[in-house]
């Protein structure tokens, strides 16, 4: 028997919304419960599943106005995260980045890119405790280390979405096709044209690039909290 997916959604949705608060008792509410995790385990529904539809629209979420980018961190950060959290991000000129996805994407990519960046920033001052470097090769050493943290965490973030795919079950990968054609739809709706990234041609400091690769390292689940329905960098 063929299922209807969006129909099975919707019914899973309807279970999950059998709670004491909506009006069941306890016993209701816990009934429901366990047939809509049973039916979500049997045809491999989930969570972002549920929040998806194929009528979802992609959004755009922008930094704050005002907000600063330290050794311009966050650029250099922005376009992996972009990658693991299934958007697309460019810089808007003075207003900074703005990133485009489903919703709950686009608000994990700019938490995680805030996190990350305070954790570089961390890690920065702890590079530069007791550096010797005259302050006009200081800059330098900025730029290699976080230019060293950059490049690791993509390599990370490359290789696990390439594991993803290999693992990816029928359904994640038309939850994958949902998520790009909201996107794409977004970018056209709004003329926007997105290019190829230029290499920067900033000066570094190579053994700072290697310390930031080794700080790349350890932006792991605990420095970042990566705690959300994604897959964790590891």
């Amino acid at each position: 028997m063929t299922i209807n997916r969006e129909s099975l959604l919707d019914k899973i949705r309807a279970l999950m919304s059998k709670t004491v608060d909506n009006g069941c008792t306890e016993a209701e509410a816990l009934s429901a419960l366990d047939k809509a995790r049973a039916m979500m385990d049997a045809y491999e529904v989930s969570e972002d599943d549920l929040r998806l539809s194929k009528e979802e629209k992609a959004v755009l979420r922008a930094e704050p106005a005002g907000t600063r980018d330290p050794h311009g961190i966050k650029r250099s950060l922005a376009t992996p995260v972009a990658k693991f959290c299934d958007c697309k991000v460019w810089r808007n000129g003075e207003k900074g980045l703005t990133f485009c996805g489903l919703k709950s994407d686009a608000q994990f990519a700019t938490w995680l890119l805030d996190n990350l960046a305070s954790f570089v920033q961390c890690e920065l001052v702890g590079h530069l405790s007791g550096c010797l470097a005259p302050k006009g090769e200081r800059r330098f050493v900025i730029n290699g280390f976080v230019a060293g943290f950059a490049s690791r965490v993509s390599e990370r973030i490359k290789a696990l979405c390439q594991q993803s795919a290999v693992v990816a079950s029928s359904n994640s990968r038309a939850l994958v096709l949902v998520k790009s054609t909201a996107v794409a739809d977004k970018l056209k709706e709004l003329n926007i044209h997105l290019g190829k990234g230029r290499r920067s041609g900033r000066r570094l400091n190579g053994a700072s690039y290697q310390a930031g690769k080794s700080a790349g390292d350890r932006a792991d689940r605990k420095s970042t909290r990566l705690n959300s329905s994604h897959a964790n960098i590891s």
